[in-house]
């Protein structure tokens, strides 16, 4: 049997609580180097060229970097980062919804002016702002959606080819 040891308790009660406040991904605006220290990274950070949005030269197409991380709970988020390495889109999927504020940073405040003017139902949110645009659904244990900021989007890149 082992004994009870408060003095071991009280250092890993502290580090769990510590580990649970942390971010799971690196969010729109910031940068994907901050993801694999927030985070349990499923892929290793990818890059591509993004496909020529209709009307768009193929000369214009930029380099896009991706990382697909899995939060604590279970939701697989994948970030979209542009040549200057700034996330600009994620996308969404799993059991439970993401945390919105936390997964659009700086723009949840957009996000949130932009939703009161616009239709939502009860399982589908469509979001367009002057800023920010997101594109969620859901139903118990199965959420996903996309959001991106159109300003930081790179030339060439069509937000409307990223998948949850």
């Amino acid at each position: 049997m082992v004994a009870f040891r408060p003095r071991l308790f009280a250092p890993l009660v502290g580090l769990t609580l510590a580990l649970s406040g942390m971010s799971a991904y690196a969010g729109l605006g910031r940068p994907l180097s901050q993801a694999p220290q927030d985070g349990q990274p499923v892929t290793q950070v990818q890059r591509f060229t993004a496909k020529a949005a209709t009307g768009a030269s193929a000369d214009s197409a930029s380099t896009v970097q991706s990382q697909t991380l899995q939060t604590p709970q279970g939701v697989t988020v994948t970030e979209y980062a542009n040549p200057a390495g700034v996330v600009f889109a994620v996308t969404w999927k799993g059991p439970f919804k993401p945390d919105l504020q936390q997964l659009l940073g700086s723009y949840f405040s957009p996000y949130v002016d932009a939703a009161k003017t616009q239709t939502q139902q009860l399982n589908l949110s469509l979001v367009t702002g002057s800023d920010i645009v997101v594109h969620s659904a859901g139903r118990m244990r199965g959420f996903l959606g996309v959001a991106w900021v159109p300003s930081l989007v790179p030339a060439g890149f069509d937000p409307s080819t990223l998948q949850p």
